[in-house]
């Protein structure tokens, strides 16, 4: 699909903690939760001048040409700003990665996955507002992607993932044929994970990126297109929501 605006450049780290819908349009936008597109708190100067602005693609050539194509605006922050996400989720990753079990992340992932559900309605309306997709599709696209966190919500209680691990003797043998040597492997959590998802998913790819690195005990830094932001903003704040504390899972 082609996007009819030519979007300008833009910082490489963006962050999407603060929402302004465009003026006239925030009526147009019917939530059941207009909640959901409240911001988690920034941590930087709320006077940053830096903005991007979000399309609505299927808007026609007179809307594009009045401005009312552009449904949000959104706060862009610079290098130093991603820098202190980074920061505050490796300092985030230790008593999460270490001192939370699978079962507890399990049990917060399965509660995102819930919420998601319960608010299928109102991120479809978006997703099809600012990605352009049916409105079918997003609802399919809803689905698909709780999928994710449902699956890994159960891989991370199975014996092989973080905590787990596996023994087994070497394929190479002592003269009377024992293994020479058992091998012994213990799995465990690598750090703070930057994720990149793309627009044409915007719900499913973040779940599917998410999901496996919030399970094995990493933090996840997210950046997702900035043609479709809102859908990460209402994810991020239902994950919020579902007790993932706001540094492991972080939007940039």
């Amino acid at each position: 699909m082609t996007h009819p605006i030519t979007m300008k450049p833009l910082f490489a780290s963006m962050s999407m903690f603060l929402v302004r819908m465009a003026s006239g349009l925030s009526t147009n936008i019917k939530l059941h939760d207009p909640t959901l597109l409240r911001a988690p708190g920034s941590l930087f100067d709320s006077g940053r001048k830096l903005t991007f602005e979000v399309y609505n693609p299927a808007a026609s050539q007179q809307q594009i040409e009045d401005g009312s194509a552009v449904i949000a605006l959104i706060d862009a922050h610079n290098r130093l700003d991603a820098n202190k996400i980074i920061k505050d989720s490796a300092k985030a990753f230790p008593k999460w990665g270490r001192q939370t079990t699978g079962s507890y992340r399990s049990k917060l992932l399965m509660k995102w996955s819930e919420l998601i559900q319960e608010n299928k309605e109102d991120i479809a309306k978006l997703m099809t507002l600012e990605s352009g997709k049916p409105i079918a599709e997003s609802l399919g696209e809803i689905a698909y992607g709780v999928s994710f966190l449902d699956f890994y919500a159960g891989e991370a209680i199975r014996p092989t993932s973080t905590g787990g691990g596996s023994i087994w003797p070497t394929p190479f043998s002592m003269a009377d044929g024992s293994p020479k040597a058992t091998v012994m492997t213990i799995n465990e959590p690598v750090g703070v994970s930057a994720h990149i998802t793309p627009w044409n998913f915007p719900l499913a790819m973040i779940t599917r990126k998410a999901g496996p690195a919030l399970a094995a005990g990493c933090t996840v830094v997210l950046k997702p297109s900035e043609l479709t932001p809102l859908t990460a903003i209402v994810l991020h704040e239902l994950a919020l929501r579902a007790g993932i504390p706001k540094d492991v899972f972080q939007l940039m």
